[in-house]
Formats: structure tokens, C-alpha cells, sequence
């Protein structure tokens, strides 16, 4: 048995691992989310994994996997450094950089389009509207859980986006990169490269788009069970 902390993505909450859980917990595994402080301005990536650490403190194993999807993936090697034992698995996820080519060359991997589909607010948090949300994330997604899903995203401060500092190397700890190759925010060539070059990890990748705890739960799920 493993326990997996789950970790969501920008303008994400918790409940997007809804349909994942269920599959990881069938197979003998213990799951842990929580939702990140994204909507308060002055938070950023180490809030987020403070929060994070929080959550599963006392709860989690101390030799958990660190699943991070999308900006999840520069949360989770904030949160090792508090749990020595821990693994990473990066799943369409952007990676903390260690220098600042890193920071450039994942930066470069970011669809363009991405940035255009943000909508800001009077607090200085950005949205997405429901067309380019299911555009952009949930493409492959069926329609009754895509509009599910496009109505539970939240404001995401943006500076929590842009002000992120580097971390100390974690190539070491990474157990496995998943990406999609339909993935519409990271480009899925870019990523693999991506992970060979820095963690000497072939990636796995799973067909679809951004948001495979939606499209393939169950797929995702026995990836996982095989990287733990």
C-alpha cells in the first residue's frame, strides 16, 4: 500500500481528483488533497506547499508520493525538504526550476495561448470563462463532468503564477513524469525532453489532454500504482 498526496494545478481544487481517488483507494492506496490558498492575494508556491504540509501532517506517510499536476509541480519539491522520505511524481506538470535556464526553457514550454485565456480581476486574480477552460483543459473530458468541472475552478492570485522563486536540485527524488500527448497548456515534446535531460526519466505518457484524473482515472491510476 502507498499513499498518494495529490496536489492540483492553477485555478484547481481538490474535488478535481474526485474520480482519481476512488481508483487509487480500489487498488489497496490511501489519497490525500486539499485545496491550495491560490484565491488569496500575497500567497505564493511556498505558501502553497506550507498549506500542503499542513494538511497531511500527522496523516499521510512519511514515504508518501508527491503528486503534482500542472503548477502542482512546482509545489511538490517545495515539500521535501520536510518529508525526507518522499517521491515525486510530476503528472502534466510544470517543473520547479533550479536555475534560471531551467526557469526559461519551462517557460518555453508553455502554450501561448494559455496566458490569453486568463481573465483578471479587481483583486489581481486571474479566471478562465467556461469556453476556453473546457479548451483548454478538458477537451477530451465528457461534457456532464467538463461543465462539472469548469463550475468548481477558482481565482488563482496571479502573482502566485509569475513571482516563483528556484529550488535546491530534487532530480534525485523524482519516481516518474505522466504527460498527455494532446495536452494543450505544456507542450508534450517540450515535456519529455524536458524530463529526460533533468531527472533521466523517459516520461510515460497517457493520450488526451491536461486533465487525465478526468479522462482516464482509471489508466492514471494503475500508471501510478506502477511508478509507486
Amino acid at each position: 500500500m502507498s499513499d498518494f498526496v495529490l496536489i492540483h494545478g492553477g485555478l484547481h481544487g481538490a474535488s478535481c481528483w474526485d474520480l482519481l481517488r476512488p481508483e487509487l483507494e480500489a487498488r489497496g492506496h490511501r489519497t490525500f488533497a486539499m485545496d491550495l490558498p491560490i484565491d488569496q492575494p500575497g500567497k505564493l508556491m511556498d505558501d502553497y506547499a506550507d498549506a500542503a504540509l499542513m494538511a497531511i501532517e500527522g496523516k499521510a506517510a512519511d514515504d508518501a508520493f508527491l503528486v503534482g499536476h500542472s503548477m502542482g509541480g512546482m509545489v511538490i519539491p517545495r515539500m521535501i525538504s520536510h518529508r525526507p522520505k518522499a517521491r515525486l511524481i510530476f503528472l502534466c506538470a510544470g517543473f520547479a526550476h533550479t536555475t534560471e535556464e531551467e526557469r526559461l526553457e519551462s517557460l518555453a514550454a508553455t502554450t501561448g495561448d494559455f496566458f490569453g485565456w486568463l481573465i483578471a480581476d479587481d483583486q489581481g486574480r486571474v479566471t478562465m470563462n467556461a469556453k476556453n477552460a473546457i479548451t483548454a483543459f478538458y477537451q477530451d473530458v465528457a461534457h456532464d463532468i467538463a461543465d462539472w468541472a469548469v463550475a468548481s475552478l477558482r481565482p488563482q492570485w496571479a502573482e502566485g503564477f509569475s513571482n516563483v522563486g528556484p529550488v535546491a536540485p530534487y532530480a534525485d527524488r523524482v519516481a516518474q513524469v505522466i504527460y498527455t500527448t494532446e495536452d494543450r497548456i505544456i507542450d508534450p515534446e517540450r515535456h519529455r525532453k524536458m524530463s529526460e535531460t533533468r531527472f533521466g526519466i523517459t516520461p510515460i505518457p497517457l493520450p488526451g489532454g491536461h486533465s487525465p484524473f478526468l479522462s482516464h482515472p482509471a489508466a492514471l491510476a494503475d500508471i501510478m500504482v506502477r511508478a509507486a
